[in-house]
């Protein structure tokens, strides 16, 4: 399924950006913030430059595809033609751009080959077709094989000289883009100076002519332009399948659980309710999802190794419940199936799984070994330089005192920017008192929100029908196993599976309690064990989540909880909003104050609240 967005082909379409006075100048070597530490142009601003300068069509040719699709979507709602390349390096480095989508897929599998460092002549050549290279002129030593490989193929100038040198009709103006502003080129030396980890004194070649401007028009700067039509696609059918029948999988394993718990005879409610979520996970399509997940949490209980409870909105499914995926009882508890998925509301369904935190890693491998290496992934996250990080990187780079760099870092707030710390008088009277430290902090000005490097995301993974390399790239930059390339902001809109693993300190405590207790099992803890309430009623609550702040402590010393259930209302009751009628509760649950229903049609859904709304499910 293709996203209904502009699309930009030859013909009618495309001349209508053809009006006069449009420069349609299209800079064809654009590198971004993606390529960590080495650009400063961050893709909004590059869009602006884009629109106050009329140009209609923009490329970026990082050495990675980590910015591609919010360059595309930034490009596509601002009516820009967005063309994406790719910055690859086979004994010199070359340029590739994407024709089409075709040529896009080509593009995601070698991003992939660079980052496992597999990529040569050998292994691009199959991986040509729609594609576009560029050679610049200091690489013009691969010229013929590359010429040899692709259908159009261009020599790239950066100046005269260069281009007066170059006797072929396919040269091409492409001179590296690295900042917006000219005055800019000379904080990127800080930026080389950062990524190289020297001081700036020690860069022996100095960053320059590396700024965006507006040559004349160029004939095959245009004539690339019209070859490349990219339409990416989103909404696909990735999810991950299982072999036969998933419904009447689902379906019977369902069926056999509810008799275990009830015996040949379950009462209508659970009947009438199984068969309205199994009716509405077929319909929605996502009978492989629980199929899925519930086969990764048998695996990790029958391994020894502690699940959560469920969490979220999918402890209102009484399928999750059956298929082991939480241990929770949602009819028990008036929790509700249509706040986890609702088919007037189709979005991925998402079951949020704990794992005891020292063996969540091998619940992660097994799913690895199951559906293969490229079809189960991590996500890549992005470490930017926020306003602490950037003063003690331009620091570091500087010739200042380590110190007196240290001490103005501690000064800020990093919940705010450098320029609404600066609004600060503190901080400007400081900063007015050494000059050293104001052109620091004038620097990492330049550099705030800059990505700095990669990460691996603390609990989503991703799952696929196919090698994920078939419609995202992969990164294998950490420690030899795959990321995505692309952060989580669009995986889902692409139509892969997203799901977050867990890890719990808290549960591998609990696991190690329980390896040297023995004789418990932690689905076997009761829910109103006396001594365990004792624990909220006394308020010895130091060191339990989401009861040890002095304010939730106040609250349960005239609460006293004595069941589970009032335990669970403390939680719900302590967050903005319901928070107004805890003195409300507490009196009404204790008899000191008639209860008020507002409507009799309202007794039996808030009866176990006293006639206040603290749930969801209640609304």
């Amino acid at each position: 399924m293709k996203i209904k967005a502009k699309t930009f082909k030859k013909g009618k379409k495309y001349s209508k950006m053809n009006k006069e006075g449009d420069n349609m100048f299209v800079p064809l070597n654009i590198k971004t913030g993606n390529t960590l530490l080495t650009s400063m142009i961050q893709i909004k601003d590059l869009i602006k430059t884009a629109k106050d300068n009329n140009i209609q069509a923009l490329t970026i040719t990082d050495n990675n595809l980590y910015g591609a699709i919010d360059f595309y979507k930034a490009c596509i709602s601002n009516n820009i033609k967005p063309i994406i390349g790719l910055e690859i390096e086979i004994e010199e480095k070359i340029i590739l751009y994407c024709q089409n989508y075709e040529g896009y897929l080509n593009l995601i599998k070698i991003a992939t080959l660079a980052s496992e460092n597999n990529l040569t002549l050998s292994t691009l050549s199959p991986l040509s077709e729609n594609l576009i290279a560029i050679v610049p002129y200091t690489s013009r030593k691969i010229y013929k094989d590359i010429n040899k490989m692709f259908k159009y193929v261009f020599i790239g100038y950066k100046n005269e000289e260069e281009k007066n040198r170059i006797k072929s009709t396919n040269a091409v103006y492409m001179n590296e883009i690295l900042c917006l502003k000219k005055e800019d080129e000379v904080y990127l030396n800080y930026l080389k100076a950062i990524k190289e980890g020297i001081k700036i004194d020690e860069i022996e070649e100095k960053t320059k002519d590396v700024s965006f401007k507006i040559p004349k028009k160029e004939e095959n700067n245009q004539k690339i332009c019209d070859l490349c039509n990219l339409e990416l696609q989103f909404h696909q059918q990735l999810m991950p399948k299982i072999n036969g029948d998933s419904y009447k999988i689902l379906k019977d394993k369902c069926v056999e659980n509810l008799k275990k718990i009830f015996g040949s005879k379950a009462p209508r409610l659970y009947i009438e309710r199984l068969k309205m979520e199994l009716e509405t996970i077929k319909k929605m399509g996502f009978c492989d999802y629980f199929l899925i997940v519930s086969d990764y949490i048998n695996y990790a209980k029958s391994n020894d190794i502690l699940v959560g409870p469920g969490r979220g909105s999918a402890a209102g499914s009484l399928t999750s419940y059956l298929m082991s995926i939480t241990t929770i009882d949602p009819i028990k508890y008036s929790l509700l199936f249509e706040r986890f998925l609702n088919p007037e509301r189709v979005t991925m369904p998402d079951i949020d799984v704990d794992f005891e935190d020292e063996k969540r890693d091998q619940v992660i491998n097994y799913c690895i070994d199951k559906y293969g290496i490229k079809r189960v992934a991590p996500i890549i996250t992005f470490g930017t330089l926020g306003p602490r990080q950037a003063i003690r990187d331009v620091g570091r780079a500087s010739l200042v005192d380590n110190k007196k760099v240290d001490l103005l870092s501690k000064m800020l707030d990093p919940k705010i920017s450098l320029l609404e710390n600066y609004n600060k008088k503190k901080i400007k009277d400081f900063l007015n008192f050494n000059n050293e430290l104001k052109e620091i902090y004038k620097i990492a000005l330049k550099f705030e929100g800059l990505k700095r490097h990669t990460s691996v995301h603390a609990a989503g993974i991703v799952m696929s029908s196919l090698d994920l390399d078939n419609v995202i790239p992969l990164d294998k930059t950490h420690s030899g196993f795959y990321t995505t390339a692309y952060d989580m902001t669009y995986l889902e809109e692409i139509g892969l599976l997203k799901m977050d693993f867990l890890g719990l300190k808290n549960l591998s405590l609990i696991s190690n309690i329980l390896k040297d207790v023995k004789s418990l099992k932690f689905d076997d803890i009761p829910e109103n064990d006396k001594k365990a309430l004792d624990i909220f009623t006394k308020v010895n609550t130091t060191g339990i989540f989401q009861f040890e702040s002095e304010g939730m402590k106040a609250f349960l010393k005239k609460f006293k909880p004595n069941t589970f259930e009032q335990v669970v209302a403390a939680l719900a009751l302590f967050r903005p909003g319901p928070m107004k009628n805890i003195d409300t509760y507490i009196k009404r649950s204790s008899g000191k104050e008639k209860i008020d229903y507002i409507h009799k049609d309202l007794e039996k859904v808030l009866k176990p609240t006293y006639g206040i709304i603290i749930y969801q499910e209640q609304i």
